[in-house]
């Protein structure tokens, strides 16, 4: 594994973010709706801390190349959020190491458990999230701008 680092968010990252985030949705054709669904890549502080949760970032040198998130949804239950690698990232273990690190820090933060929802179309992080033990617990239509189809997942901190 090249050195890398997952280092907290830090007020400037936002462009960083929105890089990683915004090259995956164009990847797979989901549409970027800046300031609205898509806002909190530029709120981070105010969209993830103020719940309970963090955003984290990946990072070779100072380019940042991958981010994961959480948010408290319940003093419990906190959900997985923007676990996010380029294409010329994955394969080497950065998914993995970004999805054990955002478990890590919601069993510190004193979650229980862990909501994680993705996009029916990722079906390499579902095959993660199914190794890790997380149970499927249902689909949803997103309320994103593609109104997307995913799978859900529960996985026990």
């Amino acid at each position: 594994m090249r050195n890398v680092e997952i280092r907290e968010f830090r007020e400037g990252d936002e462009p960083g973010i929105r890089d990683v985030i915004k090259g995956v949705f164009d990847e797979y054709g989901f549409t970027w709706e800046e300031g609205g669904y898509n806002n909190d890549t530029a709120e981070v502080r105010n969209y993830y801390h103020a719940t309970g949760g963090g955003f984290w970032v990946l990072t070779e040198g100072e380019r940042i190349i991958g981010t994961v998130g959480i948010k408290g949804r319940t003093p419990a239950k906190c959900e997985l959020y923007r676990l996010y690698l380029p294409k010329d990232q994955r394969g080497r273990g950065f998914g993995k190491l970004l999805y054990e690190f955002a478990q890590k820090a919601a069993r510190e933060a004193g979650y229980v458990e862990m909501e994680i929802w993705s996009d029916k179309k990722l079906a390499t992080a579902h095959q993660m999230y199914a190794r890790s033990g997380a149970k499927p617990i249902g689909e949803r239509i997103c309320d994103d701008p593609d109104n997307s189809e995913e799978f859900g997942f529960l996985l026990a901190l």
